[in-house]
């Protein structure tokens, strides 16, 4: 356990918010009040603060008289979200072959070299950490607040589905290659083939969405929190 000046609402809310993001949890598992508040070392209340900025996120359900359970998308909120990013995510890409400085195209380069790495070393759900942080740092790229907002969202969201239905683990050198193009067309002030890319790049990963695979195991959560403690 922490004590309690370090087991303060917002590292609560980092730490599940990073093992939710970081596939820790299936899809569908319990969170439970007590367990956590145990193993924060705090009292329900900050649990329960930190379940609704979960639920704003979209990242947890909150099920009257029954808890609070990881969001587990259905196959219609997985194609709705990938049709926000196909409608948002091209134009915030060709506002980034427009807008991005140096400085921003290196830090592209720089997930993009570790998505290469991660995927090497067949660290797949690491890799989509870096692949998360590419994508988010085009979109920051943009300049558009209201698009960067959203679009953080709707990938947060993507994250979640891709590590749990995402199918195309022999895909993975496809997807280096489209990112690298995309990367290209930034750098070259393409914009209009910046976001040509990126919607067939977006299209390409939710053809990818297997939601065949079923989830029944659960996970011990304290053991899950104490690796970010």
């Amino acid at each position: 356990m922490v004590s309690n000046s370090k087991a303060t609402e917002e590292k609560i809310y980092q730490v599940l918010h990073d093992a939710i993001l970081n596939a820790e949890f299936p899809p569908g598992q319990q969170l439970k009040e007590s367990s956590l508040a145990k193993a924060f070392g705090v009292s329900r209340t900050p649990v329960r603060t930190v379940f609704q900025r979960l639920k704003f996120d979209s990242l947890i359900e909150l099920i009257p008289k029954r808890g609070a359970f990881v969001y587990c998308p259905t196959p219609n909120e997985a194609q709705q979200i990938f049709e926000m990013r196909k409608l948002l995510e091209p134009r915030a890409t060709e506002l980034a072959a427009i807008y991005a400085t140096d400085f921003e195209i290196q830090r592209m380069e720089a997930f993009l070299k570790k998505e290469k790495m991660l995927i090497r070393q067949k660290a797949f759900h690491q890799s989509l950490v870096a692949t998360k942080n590419f994508h988010l740092s085009i979109i920051e790229a943009s300049r558009n607040i209201f698009l960067i907002e959203t679009l953080r969202k709707m990938i947060s969201l993507s994250h979640i589905i891709l590590n749990f239905y995402d199918a195309s683990e022999h895909k993975e050198a496809n997807a280096i290659s489209e990112h690298m193009e995309l990367l290209e067309a930034i750098r070259s002030r393409k914009p209009v083939v910046a976001k040509e890319m990126a919607h067939h790049h977006v299209s390409s990963i939710e053809e990818d969405v297997d939601f065949s695979k079923e989830y029944t195991h659960t996970v011990p959560v304290v053991q899950v929190i104490q690796k970010y403690l």
